[in-house]
């Protein structure tokens, strides 16, 4: 078995260092109290009452066991008594790893991570996992740096909020691309569906004893119990699936324009039917659906959405989905060829269906409150604009457009909608809705310069960065 030495010496280098890293970071956490006393080189806490009194409150929080706690109480303390105490040499390190040991275990994890793919891929006997490996390092490398990044930054800020509405227009646009772009079926159905799971997810979490609120003008609605978070998420999706299911049994058997115009109607009336006050006991009418439980942290919706689009990936890669881009590509060929083409269409778009009322429920999570009126047709057309610039039939590209979409249109141009002085010259153009007509020009842009997309059909892939190299003399070299 051959053995790849400079790649194991890196591999159990990194380990080591996660071992250490993790050792090192566990034992500061717990020194806190020591560490404490030791940064008051000079006593002056014994002789002033008020920063005494910021210490006790620290050390009565980590008593408790509230993490949170110790730490802003631990935050007043250095920002208000800072210059008296000692934060240079030793002291200072250790206060940087207790204030920052959340991003550093996440660091050793990712190290521990890398350490033992590379190790694995040192192997001959695992060159062919080199690449899976590879897939397994970067997802660790992506979790963990939303962890940091939500750790330093705070979950509140521009960029953390980006990454967690990227996160879900990432799942809608896949699953919309598994119907659009690899079945070849033109639906504009999408935010109707995204409504149906966000009702759904709503309507079953409201715990019991807010319902009366909710539900005011109902007398507490219909349903009297609530359902845990991941199966309320499940039920979204089935019910999205459900009405999918109802609605293909007619309409599947249209085509282009037609399927399009009957699915975008099927969302306007679903939209208006969710608002009519005789379902009120369990809609809510036209009222707000709130109180339902939400996520803070970015690495749920990226967790769930990352599963789904896997999940929609392997779909894509097996024998049914090579059946759906057979139909796309030509349905006469494809009827030849013994595939019975209602049945897989009505496969995909029940699927696709399902996914996106998955995202609709991670949506109104995100949004914290649910309101039929906000899923407007336009919402279909946001979805199917990032299909088309990512790619028709590429999932990376949906995936890549979706984060670009969101940055852009929220928060890398907000500020052409604000007044701008150059020179002490007032722009003229640069007012509220400015934004809007920019980001058209950059969407004109990148349709033209790019007509098949920015993916095109096309993957990432590193599969090809481990396919073993020729020589000129025809020898692998491995």
């Amino acid at each position: 078995m051959k053995i790849r030495k400079t790649t194991l010496i890196i591999g159990l280098l990194l380990l080591a260092a996660a071992v250490a890293l993790s050792a090192y970071t566990l034992g500061a956490q717990g020194s806190l109290e020591e560490l404490l006393f030791r940064m008051d080189t000079q006593g002056a806490a014994e002789t002033d009452a008020k920063m005494k009194k910021a210490r006790d409150r620290v050390l009565e929080a980590l008593a408790e066991g509230d993490s949170a706690k110790a730490f802003r109480s631990l935050d007043r303390y250095l920002e208000g008594f800072g210059d008296r105490l000692d934060l240079s040499g030793s002291s200072g390190a250790e206060l940087f790893v207790y204030k920052n040991a959340s991003s550093l275990t996440a660091l050793g994890v990712l190290l521990l991570i890398s350490g033992l793919a590379l190790t694995l891929a040192s192997f001959s006997r695992f060159s062919k996992y080199r690449a899976t490996l590879a897939y397994l390092v970067l997802i660790a490398a992506l979790f963990c740096g939303v962890y940091v990044l939500e750790n330093l930054l705070g979950s509140d800020t521009m960029l953390l909020t980006t990454l967690k509405k990227g996160a879900i227009y990432a799942l809608i646009a896949v699953s919309m691309n598994l119907l659009n772009g690899f079945t070849g079926l033109f639906s504009l159905g999408q935010a109707g569906f995204m409504l149906v799971g966000a009702y759904t997810y709503a309507i079953f979490t409201i715990p019991a004893e807010s319902r009366a609120q909710v539900y005011q003008y109902y007398d507490g609605g219909l349903i009297g119990f609530s359902l845990p978070v991941i199966p309320a998420l499940l039920l979204a999706g089935l019910a999205a699936a459900f009405f999918a299911f109802l609605i293909g049994l007619p309409v599947l058997r249209l085509k282009s324009d037609y399927l399009a115009i009957a699915t975008l109607g099927f969302a306007e009336i679903i939209r208006a039917v969710f608002q009519y006050d005789g379902l009120g006991p369990l809609t809510n009418g036209s009222n707000l659906l709130r109180r339902f439980p939400t996520f803070s942290s970015a690495l749920f919706p990226f967790t769930v959405a990352g599963v789904c689009i896997l999940l929609i990936s392997l779909l894509i890669n097996s024998t049914y989905g090579r059946s759906f881009k057979a139909i796309r590509d030509d349905e006469v060929a494809a009827e030849a060829m013994g595939i019975n083409l209602f049945r897989h269409k009505q496969m995909s778009f029940v699927i696709s269906s399902f996914f996106a009322g998955v995202g609709g429920a991670l949506l109104a999570m995100y949004q914290t409150t649910v309101q039929a009126s906000a899923f407007k047709a336009s919402m279909t057309y946001e979805i199917l604009l990032i299909v088309v610039i990512g790619g028709m039939g590429s999932v990376t590209g949906s995936v890549l457009t979706s984060f670009l979409f969101i940055a852009a249109s929220e928060w890398w141009l907000r500020f052409l909608d604000n007044e701008q002085v150059i020179g002490g010259v007032t722009l003229p153009f640069m007012r509220s809705g400015f934004r809007m007509v920019v980001f058209s020009v950059v969407i004109m842009v990148m349709v033209l310069f790019y007509r098949r997309g920015i993916m095109g059909d096309k993957e990432f892939d590193l599969k090809a960065l481990f396919a073993p190299r020729v020589r000129k003399g025809g020898k692998d070299r491995g």
